[in-house]
C-alpha cells in the first residue's frame, strides 16, 4: 500500500474517532462516561506496573536477606494490588454500565428514529436496505469504538511505565519488540482490509437466508407451500444460499489461520531472544535471579501494551468503514423533512394538480408514470380506475410525498408540494392503502395509534366499520391484542376484518383528503356494500381519491380518470365516459357482464338436479 492510501486512512482512522466521541460526548451523561473510561483506563495501567515490579523485588529481597519489614511490605503491596483494582473496577464498572445502558437506549432509539424519517423512496431501496442493516449492527457497537480508544490510552500508559524498565536490561530489546509488533500489524491490517471485504459479501448471503427463512417460517406462506409443493424447492434455495455462505466463511477462516501463524512465529524469535539475553546475564553478569523476573514480566507487559496500542488502533482503522457507513445512512433520506415550512390549507376552494408529471421508480428505466396531467378541485370525489401497472397506486405515492417526481410538479394551491412542511402536509391525508398493516397492539391502540381516545369519535368509527361487532367477540374486547405474540389471548385476524380496522384507522384520524387504495379488496359483496354507504356519508363533505377495480364504487364518485400507460387516458363522468365508448365502457361492460348474465334453462336444471342429489 502507498503512502498516500496509509495517509487516507490513518485520516479517515482519526475523523472516525473524532466523529465517534463528538457523538458521545454530545448525549447527556456522554462527557461523564467517557471520564469515567479514562480514568479506569490509567488506574489499570498503574496496577499492571505493581505486577510487574514487585514479584523480583521480593525474590531478591529474600536472596539479599533484606529486614522482612521490606519483604513484607512488598508482598503486602502485591497482595493489595488486586484487591484494591478489584474494588475501584467494580465501583467504575458499575456507573459505566448504568451510563453504557443510558446511552446505548439513546443511540438507538436516534438511529430508529432516523429509520422511520427517512424518505419512502431511500427506505424502499435495496441498497440502502442492507446499508441500513449495517448501519445497524455499528449501532450497537458505537460505545465499544470508544472502549477501543481507552484501551489504547490504556496501553500507552503503561508503555510508557514499562519501556523505562525494560531500557535497563538493553534498549536493543525495546526494539526487537518493536519490529515484531510491527510485522504482526501489517498482517493484520490486511487480514482486517480482507475481513471487511468478506463481511459485506456475507452480509448479501445473510439477508437473502433472512428472506428465504421467513418464507418458510411466517404464516402467509403456509397455504401456498403446502398447495404448491414447494417444500424441497424452498429448502433447496435455503441450502444452496447457505452453502455458499459457508465457503465464504471458511475462505475467511482459513485466511485467518495463515494470518495467526505469523503472531505464533513473532512471538517464538521474542522469547527465545529474551531467555537467551536473560540466562546469559544471569550466568555471565550475575544479574539478580529476581530481576530476570522483573525483566520477563517487563517485555511481555510491554509486548502485550504495544501489541493492544497496535490493534486498537487497527481496529479503530476497521471500524472506521464501518463507522463511515453508519455516517453515510445516517445522512440518507432526508429531502422532505427538510424542504418547505409553508403550511398547507386544504377546503372547498383549493386545487391539486399534476402538471406533466413523469416519474420512474429506483433503479428502472421504464416510467411508471408519462406526461400525467390532472386536477382535483375542492372536495371533488375522484375515482382512479385501470389495469395493473397503469400507475394508479404510484398516483398516490407521489401524491403522499413518498416519492418525488423525475420530472414535472404537483401543485397544491397553485404551490409545489415540497416547499409546504412535510408533516403538516401529510396530515391533510387519511389514507387505506392496498397493503393495508395490523400492528402488534391491542385492537384499539391499532384505530386511535399515537392520537388521544375521543370515545365518541372512537365509538361512531367502530360501528360504521362493524368492528364493533369483532370487538363483542373477542376476550378483551377492544383490549384484545391484535396477533398472539404478545398476548397468548391475542387474535389473528382475518383478510376482512383486517381491511376494516385499516379504514377505521383512516377515519378515526381524519384529514380534508381521503385516499382510498383498493379500500375494500378483501371484504365480501355484503360488507363491501355496507362500507361502500358508510364511505359516502364520512366523505361528503371531503376531498376523496379512490382507486379500485370494483367499477360499482364509481357510484360515489364525481369524476372517473381511467389510467393507462402511466397518464390519464379518460376523463369525466361516469355517464359521460360510458356513453363514449371507449376504454371505460369496454371495463364496464366486461365487468358488469358476470352480474347481467343469467344462467341458461339447461344450466339451471343441472345445478337444481345437482342440489337434489346432494340432498339425498
Amino acid at each position: 500500500m502507498s503512502n498516500k492510501e496509509n495517509g487516507q486512512k490513518f485520516s479517515q482512522t482519526v475523523r472516525s474517532t473524532k466523529y465517534i466521541l463528538g457523538l458521545i460526548m454530545g448525549k447527556k451523561h456522554g462527557k461523564t462516561y467517557l471520564f469515567l473510561k479514562l480514568s479506569i483506563s490509567l488506574i489499570n495501567a498503574l496496577f499492571s506496573v505493581s505486577y510487574t515490579v514487585f514479584p523480583g523485588l521480593i525474590i531478591n529481597a529474600l536472596i539479599d536477606g533484606d529486614e522482612m519489614t521490606t519483604v513484607f511490605m512488598y508482598v503486602s503491596v502485591l497482595l493489595l494490588t488486586p484487591v484494591v483494582s478489584h474494588i475501584v473496577n467494580s465501583v467504575w464498572s458499575y456507573f459505566l454500565t448504568k451510563l453504557n445502558l443510558e446511552l446505548s437506549l439513546d443511540f438507538q432509539c436516534n438511529f430508529d428514529f432516523h429509520v422511520m424519517s427517512m424518505d419512502y423512496d431511500a427506505f424502499d431501496s435495496p441498497d440502502i436496505r442492507i446499508l441500513r442493516q449495517r448501519a445497524n449492527d455499528t449501532c450497537f457497537g458505537i460505545l465499544s469504538y470508544a472502549d477501543t480508544v481507552f484501551n489504547a490510552i490504556s496501553a500507552i500508559a503503561s508503555l510508557v511505565a514499562i519501556s523505562s524498565i525494560i531500557a535497563t536490561l538493553h534498549p536493543l530489546i525495546i526494539l526487537l519488540v518493536l519490529v515484531l509488533i510491527f510485522i504482526n500489524s501489517c498482517v493484520t491490517k490486511k487480514y482486517n482490509a480482507y475481513h471487511f471485504t468478506q463481511g459485506q459479501k456475507l452480509s448479501a448471503y445473510e439477508n437473502y437466508d433472512w428472506a428465504i427463512s421467513y418464507m418458510i417460517e411466517e404464516e402467509p406462506y403456509a397455504k401456498e407451500i403446502r398447495l404448491f409443493n414447494l417444500k424441497k424447492f424452498l429448502i433447496d434455495m435455503l441450502a444452496s444460499n447457505k452453502k455458499s455462505w459457508s465457503k465464504e466463511l471458511l475462505r475467511q477462516r482459513v485466511k485467518y489461520l495463515l494470518y495467526s501463524f505469523v503472531s505464533v512465529a513473532t512471538n517464538l524469535v521474542q522469547q527465545a531472544v529474551l531467555y537467551g539475553y536473560l540466562i546469559y546475564r544471569v550466568v555471565f553478569q550475575a544479574m539478580p535471579i529476581g530481576n530476570v523476573t522483573i525483566y520477563l514480566s517487563a517485555t511481555s507487559q510491554f509486548s502485550g501494551a504495544l501489541k493492544r496500542v497496535l490493534d486498537s488502533y487497527l481496529e479503530l482503522a476497521k471500524t472506521g468503514l464501518y463507522i463511515a457507513e453508519y455516517e453515510e445512512f445516517m445522512s440518507v433520506g432526508k429531502k422532505n423533512s427538510g424542504s418547505g415550512k409553508d403550511t398547507p390549507v386544504y377546503d372547498e376552494n383549493s386545487t391539486i394538480e399534476f402538471r406533466n408529471v413523469s416519474f420512474k421508480y429506483p433503479g428502472s428505466e421504464n416510467y411508471a408514470i408519462r406526461n400525467l396531467s390532472i386536477k382535483i378541485n375542492g372536495n371533488e370525489h375522484l375515482c382512479i380506475v385501470g389495469e395493473n401497472g397503469s400507475g394508479k397506486s404510484t398516483f398516490i405515492k407521489l401524491l403522499t410525498r413518498l416519492y418525488t417526481p423525475t420530472e414535472g410538479e404537483i401543485l397544491l394551491n397553485g404551490k409545489n408540494i415540497m416547499s409546504y412542511d412535510y408533516e403538516k402536509y401529510l396530515a391533510l391525508f387519511a389514507p387505506v392503502f392496498q397493503d393495508f398493516v395490523h400492528y402488534y397492539m391491542s385492537l384499539e391502540k391499532n384505530i386511535i395509534l399515537s392520537k388521544p381516545l375521543d370515545k365518541e369519535l372512537f365509538d361512531k368509527t367502530c360501528s360504521d366499520t362493524g368492528l364493533d361487532k369483532l370487538a363483542a367477540k373477542l376476550p378483551k374486547g377492544y383490549d384484545t391484542s391484535v396477533e398472539k405474540d404478545i398476548d397468548p389471548e391475542g387474535f389473528r385476524p382475518s383478510g376482512g376484518e383486517d381491511q376494516r380496522i385499516a379504514i377505521a384507522r383512516a377515519c378515526y384520524h381524519g384529514g380534508e383528503i381521503y385516499l382510498l387504495d383498493e379500500p375494500t379488496a378483501a371484504l365480501d359483496p355484503n360488507a363491501e356494500y355496507e362500507i361502500f354507504t358508510q364511505f359516502d356519508n364520512m366523505i361528503t363533505s371531503k376531498c376523496a381519491i379512490l382507486i379500485t377495480h370494483r367499477l360499482a364504487a364509481v357510484q360515489l364518485a364525481d369524476k372517473v380518470a381511467v389510467f393507462a400507460d402511466g397518464h390519464v387516458a379518460e376523463y369525466g363522468t361516469h355517464a359521460g365516459l360510458y356513453a363514449k365508448g371507449g376504454l371505460y365502457t369496454d371495463m364496464f361492460d366486461k365487468q358488469s357482464k358476470f352480474y347481467r348474465e343469467l344462467p341458461t334453462e339447461s344450466e339451471a336444471s343441472e345445478d337444481t338436479e345437482s342440489d337434489t342429489s346432494e340432498d339425498e
